[in-house]
């Protein structure tokens, strides 16, 4: 054992090593390319700066050499690969959406790009977060996704920003950049997101991954900013425009509670950077996903584009008269946290909670009545010896049966779950119901399965 820590701890320096190679690297070559910049017009007054002929539509040799292959299309050309590398875009989340948005913005020559996200990389994200590889594991994931974008493309500038987006730093951030990608998967966020854009009069390009569907629109669109509607009064809907009050925090799903197909964040993330550069080139509204939304469907390669409403006149942030002028709290709003690894309901008393070790006591006798809310594909990759599996999307119509079998049971009815929110949730559903009587045989597993792993079986798999 000794040993195995001895080698772990090597690999934990040799990493860190590494990284630090890494950024000294990146470091040299922007030295490099700036020196070269500057030594190509030093003594010569004929010659100007390479930032000032980017603004005259004229590129460098190593832009035209490296970007070659888009100036030849006509909707790109010169003048919009000059507008590309003059660009600025903000990519809020660096999971299985952003990573593709970066790697591909990066690879098109955007020329700065912020990256925010204050989670750090786990062995689960990897299989749709190609960015990031195994020996980022416990990396902040915007300082392993900047690391990995600086490799594709040495001449832009990447800042990470590692950091929960909130209301108390979103306007700081934002104001230094053109453009918003919204990579995220929270409601609270989600708001905050389109908000900021209203308020800092930035376009949002939205993106989400679920299990096989994926969506993409484009949001806070305003035809006055823009190079080619400059002369239009038209402006989209903001996201708020469309879904004017926040879904029930029960409603809402991610990719660690339902899964997700690895190509689908790929595809939509990947979408999410072509909406970014048609804007930053100048295509018009009409070209963008503005008023209107991707549908994908990857079961049976269904793609279809729906409208949506318009921007309206209304609407509390983005009307003419709007009743919200600054960034609120969120979280408060949605009714939900922006964070999902830190969710811990408290909806049941506490004779209704038990601990891990408390269930490994009670699991002893043969009359307790162990359910499992997880979906059948969750409970089929790992489970506690004994448990029934009981999804919680079915528990509500079984009520009936459930009543039946708690009130004829003699001992505990513990409910459990990956992170004790979705177990104490179904624990709620039957205790509404419940005479008094056998209210204190229901029971709530704190912390569920991770807490469980943690605390009574290490060999138990965490996901």
């Amino acid at each position: 054992m000794d040993q195995i820590q001895k080698v772990e701890q090597e690999i934990l320096e040799l990493r860190q090593k590494l990284r630090e190679k890494e950024d000294e690297l990146y470091a040299l070559k922007l030295n490099y390319h700036s020196s070269q910049s500057a030594q190509a017009h030093n003594g010569d007054e004929s010659q100007i700066t390479e930032e000032t002929t980017i603004k005259q539509w004229t590129l460098p040799k190593w832009a035209i050499e490296r970007y070659s292959r888009q100036i030849l299309l006509r909707e790109i050309g010169v003048a919009g690969q000059a507008r590309i590398c003059a660009a600025k875009v903000l990519i809020v989340g660096a999971g299985g959406l952003g990573c593709p948005a970066a790697m591909y913005l990066a690879g098109a020559g955007v020329g700065e790009i912020g990256i925010v996200d204050y989670d750090t990389v786990e062995i689960s994200n990897i299989h749709r977060q190609l960015l990031h590889r195994e020996i980022d594991t416990d990396v902040n994931k915007a300082e392993s996704a900047a690391r990995a974008i600086r490799s594709i493309n040495s001449h832009i500038k990447v800042t990470p920003y590692k950091v929960q987006l909130d209301s108390t730093n979103a306007i700081q951030i934002a104001s230094k950049y053109d453009v918003v990608l919204d990579c995220t998967d929270n409601a609270p966020t989600r708001y905050l997101l389109s908000d900021l854009c209203v308020l800092a009069k930035l376009p949002l390009i939205s993106g989400s991954a679920l299990k096989l569907e994926g969506q993409l629109t484009v949001y806070c669109y305003r035809a006055d900013l823009h190079s080619v509607d400059k002369s239009s009064t038209y402006r989209g809907p903001c996201y708020r425009c469309v879904f004017s009050v926040p879904p029930s925090p029960d409603a809402l799903g991610s990719c660690s509670q339902h899964g997700v197909a690895p190509p689908v964040p790929g595809v939509i993330g990947t979408l999410q950077a072509t909406e970014a550069l048609k804007f930053i080139i100048g295509h018009p509204s009409r070209n963008l996903l503005v008023e209107r939304m991707l549908i994908m469907d990857v079961d049976d390669m269904s793609c279809k584009v729906v409208q949506l409403r318009p921007r309206n006149p209304m609407c509390a942030i983005c009307s003419d008269t709007p009743t919200i002028t600054q960034l609120i709290d969120y979280e408060v709003f949605c009714k939900t946290q922006a964070k999902e690894k830190e969710l811990d309901l408290k909806i049941l008393p506490p004779m209704n909670r038990i601990t891990a070790v408390e269930l490994q006591t009670l699991l002893l006798s043969k009359s307790t009545l162990l359910l499992d809310v997880r979906s059948a594909a969750e409970f089929d990759m790992c489970n506690i010896d004994g448990a029934d599996n009981w999804p919680i999307d079915y528990v509500d119509r079984r009520l009936e049966e459930l009543l039946k079998k708690t009130e004829e049971n003699d001992g505990a009815v513990v409910f459990i779950c990956r992170r004790g929110n979705d177990s104490q949730i179904a624990a709620k559903m039957l205790l509404d119901k419940l005479p008094e009587a056998h209210r204190h045989k229901v029971k709530d597993m704190e912390g569920g399965l991770h807490a469980w792993a943690k605390y009574v079986d290490k060999d138990f798999p965490v996901y």
